[in-house]
């Protein structure tokens, strides 16, 4: 027989405090994400740490841990004698990351819908009435890029994938700069809200095939639109085909 064990042995731990919602170093990474998103730090331009942490009243090492992170994002690089730099718009990374879309995004969505609920699609509802009204007065492009993240994100939910939805997340954060080229004029926010109005009357009616059909379509419609731009403003770019 196996050694006795004691009632301390197997006692429960000591409950610990939740953690924060958000760390310093999680609001330094959307603070420069953002800044990138928005086109205050263009393609080649210096990140400096000192900077930055004056202008937020932090300390270094929080904004040099979000450097990593948006390293890892694919937003940032690190070169020799310079530090971070913002990555250059690519139109190869804008393929790439949308092509990461169309593989994940259907899957998750099919596998959601077997398991949908009531509440998921009351939710998913919820948030497509705010981007509605979001576009309905001509919101800022920082609110509409999240109210599409969250109605994707609902339609997702009842899949029950945390860790695939952080990794679709990460591929939707990098590819916000792109999105955000795509969804400038009034009759692409037009069309983006009229996709996911019929998205959601196929998820709520339990139409998974034409749901995964339009999901598809409504990522490679936007990726294509956004190298087509890319390849009107970078036309000396080489690209992979």
């Amino acid at each position: 027989m196996g050694p006795k064990h004691t009632r301390a042995a197997i006692a429960s731990p000591k409950p610990r405090p939740l953690p924060k919602r958000q760390t310093v170093t999680d609001q330094v990474t959307g603070y420069i994400a953002e800044g990138i998103a928005e086109g205050h730090y263009v393609g080649g331009q210096q990140i400096r740490q000192e900077a930055i942490a004056a202008e937020l009243g932090v300390s270094r090492i929080p904004v040099r841990e979000a450097l990593l992170q948006l390293e890892a994002m694919g937003l940032v690089v690190n070169r020799p004698h310079r530090g971070a730099v913002v990555a250059d718009l690519s139109i190869d990374d804008a393929i790439e990351l949308f092509e990461a879309r169309l593989l994940l995004e259907p899957f998750l969505l099919a596998r959601a819908m077997e398991r949908l609920t009531a509440s998921a699609t009351a939710n998913a509802e919820r948030v497509l009435k705010e981007y509605a009204a979001a576009v309905d007065r001509s919101a800022g492009p920082s609110e509409l890029s999240r109210l599409n993240w969250e109605f994707h994100a609902a339609l997702m939910a009842p899949a029950r994938s945390p860790r695939l939805t952080a990794f679709i997340q990460t591929l939707y954060n990098s590819a916000d700069r792109y999105l955000r080229i795509q969804i400038q004029s009034p009759a692409a926010q037009a069309r983006a809200l009229a996709e996911h109005k019929k998205l959601f009357a196929l998820y709520k009616a339990g139409n998974m095939a034409s749901a995964s059909k339009l999901l598809k379509a409504h990522i490679a419609d936007a990726s294509a639109e956004i190298v087509a731009r890319l390849r009107r403003v970078m036309p000396g770019e080489r690209h992979r085909q």
